[in-house]
């Protein structure tokens, strides 16, 4: 990832941010080190800064009292669309209604968004398992949602990601950390 002053912007605004934030199924780390993941995932692949920065902040305006305003007001115009683009949208949804709409959002969004999507899924799976591994059974009682519900958001995201990026190295990363996910979890349904 390039340190780029507009990087170093996101960076310190992704942390004030979400500052006290920690990762639900964690609880010790930060919950900017999800964001960091994120964004060195659409970084190695080659994104420019606005994507890149974008990653860094793709949950604020779900996460914080951040408004759309102020991210356009702090970067620019395509960086708040990207953030919209992946934002879930929660409010009078159950999980699975809100689940399904964000998996059509991931059907229609443009391709840079979808890469930051993607990424999000990507790190969210491989923390899940490796949390699993080294928390046990601690670590399923901290998930609200039983573990059949997670396996299916994420083969639905793989889904999407498969029709619309089939070829793309995020979308194969994604696909082999599903396989592992079931693997690891099919024990505990």
């Amino acid at each position: 990832m390039n340190h780029t002053p507009q990087i170093k912007k996101a960076i310190q605004f992704a942390a004030r941010k979400h500052h006290g934030q920690m990762r639900i199924s964690d609880g010790q780390l930060p919950y900017v080190t999800h964001l960091f993941s994120v964004a060195l995932l659409v970084a190695e692949d080659g994104a420019h800064d606005d994507v890149v920065t974008a990653a860094l902040l793709h949950d604020t305006l779900e996460d914080t009292e951040t408004t759309r305003a102020e991210i356009v007001s702090e970067f620019n115009e395509r960086v708040a669309e990207l953030v919209e683009s992946v934002t879930e949208v929660k409010e009078g949804l159950d999980w699975r209604d809100y689940k399904q709409n964000y998996l059509a959002l991931m059907g229609r969004i443009d391709e840079e968004a979808l890469l930051i999507a993607i990424a999000d899924k990507v790190d969210n799976v491989e923390s899940r398992i490796e949390e699993y591994q080294r928390d046990g059974a601690d670590f399923l009682r901290r998930w609200k949602r039983p573990m059949a519900d997670y396996l299916w958001f994420y083969g639905e995201a793989l889904r999407v990601a498969e029709a619309r990026l089939p070829n793309h190295s995020l979308t194969k990363r994604l696909a082999q950390e599903h396989a592992k996910q079931i693997e690891v979890f099919t024990n505990t349904l």
